[in-house]
């Protein structure tokens, strides 16, 4: 009887070829049941009915995202028995609480004011911007352009706020509305965060359950890791968040901007956004400034950009290097990414659900070891 040899190059070659056709299959897999959920959902409405039950249920999910928030600065108070965990929850809170006070008792009220004066001056603002473009289109030759509310900046501006305000019974009662409900929903997840704080072990533990024993380790692991990213980025973006409002503060209230700690807090929040937000935290402070007096504009534009660059080349690298870990190209695609597919808001998270994904796909390589298959594959093939 004859014996065959067996061709080792033609086994390999047929083993890469099935396990490539394996992971199409797996892939087609995946886009058939996508697919087939969403004809699912088309007739029965089934994430309709999900959707409504979370919204129901959101402050349990909110308050687990308190939980996790805190759990690293709580462990860190509570690191080699400095404090007592229940203190240090407690101390927390009694701190958020007070902060909250502080910003309601003398903050928004402020605020609240300089708005109402700012109101009042807006008409002078828009003469002197409809000033600015009627001599531009004088010197183009296109001053008969500005006799049209195409181009009148004051007639359009005048009638958006007046429309607005046309609106505001309506959306007065409407946002009173919102506000009460969200402030319930508010306070029932603060209080479900603090249970949770204060056994916060105990109470993950509980969330396992659903987990198999084997991985409950590893997904613990995860979790803690994405806590901790996301602690470090409201972390980071706090502190920068607070000395740009202070700086701003300070420059425009000495500088005698109108209205100098609501711009200050404009500009604060819109710096959070990536990109865009200098743009627009600065271009309404600038055009302010200017319709006041031009050489109140020459200062207040030279304090934006100043504050701008400090943060972007000083305090922003710095502070989120340290928190965050991430490479300036890794936030900058997240940032694309995200802005195409979600607007301002993608941008605004982009950098921590980068931080996130990038934590849950380490995890995901560490455990299944999917870049050294690749690589061995790769290596076999040649």
């Amino acid at each position: 009887m004859k014996n065959n040899k067996i061709n080792y190059d033609d086994v390999n070659e047929i083993t890469s070829t099935g396990k490539k056709i394996l992971k199409i299959l797996y892939i087609l897999l995946i886009v058939a049941g996508i697919y087939a959920l969403t004809l699912i959902n088309k007739e029965w409405k089934i994430f309709g009915f999900i959707g409504s039950f979370i919204r129901v249920i959101s402050p349990l999910f909110i308050g687990i995202f308190i939980a996790y928030l805190l759990n690293p600065l709580i462990t860190r108070m509570t690191a080699k028995k400095k404090l007592n965990r229940v203190v240090a929850t407690i101390i927390i809170f009694v701190i958020f609480i007070v902060v909250v006070y502080l910003l309601l008792q003398y903050l928004i009220p402020l605020v609240i004011s300089e708005v109402n004066e700012l109101i009042k001056y807006l008409p002078t603002v828009f003469d002197s911007i409809n000033g600015v473009v009627s001599n531009l289109l004088t010197k183009l030759n296109l001053s008969e352009l500005n006799a049209s509310d195409t181009f009148n900046v004051k007639n359009i501006m005048t009638t958006a706020l007046n429309t607005y305000m046309g609106n505001a019974p309506t959306r007065l009662f409407s946002l009173a509305g919102s506000f009460v409900s969200k402030t319930g929903t508010l306070l029932l997840s603060l209080i479900i965060g603090f249970y949770l704080c204060l056994d916060f072990d105990r109470a993950s533990d509980f969330l396992y359950v659903f987990i198999p024993k084997k991985h409950r380790a590893s997904i613990h692991k995860l979790f803690n890791n994405i806590s901790e990213q996301i602690f470090s980025f409201v972390k980071g973006t706090g502190l920068i968040a607070i000395l740009v409002f202070a700086t701003s503060a300070i420059c425009f209230g000495i500088s005698g901007l109108k209205a100098a700690i609501f711009f200050a807090l404009w500009n604060a929040i819109t710096n959070i956004i990536p990109y865009i937000g200098p743009y627009i935290g600065g271009i309404p402070i600038i055009a302010v400034a200017f319709a006041t007096d031009v050489r109140l504009g020459i200062i207040i534009t030279i304090v934006v950009i100043a504050i701008q660059l400090i943060e972007s080349y000083i305090l922003h690298p710095i502070v989120m290097s340290k928190t965050m870990k991430l490479h300036p190209v890794t936030i900058i695609l997240g940032l694309l990414i995200f802005g195409h597919f979600f607007g301002i808001i993608g941008m605004v998270i982009a950098t921590p659900l980068t931080a996130i994904i990038k934590t849950i796909w380490l995890f995901i390589n560490e455990k299944f070891k999917i870049t050294q298959m690749f690589n061995k594959n790769q290596t076999n093939e040649e």
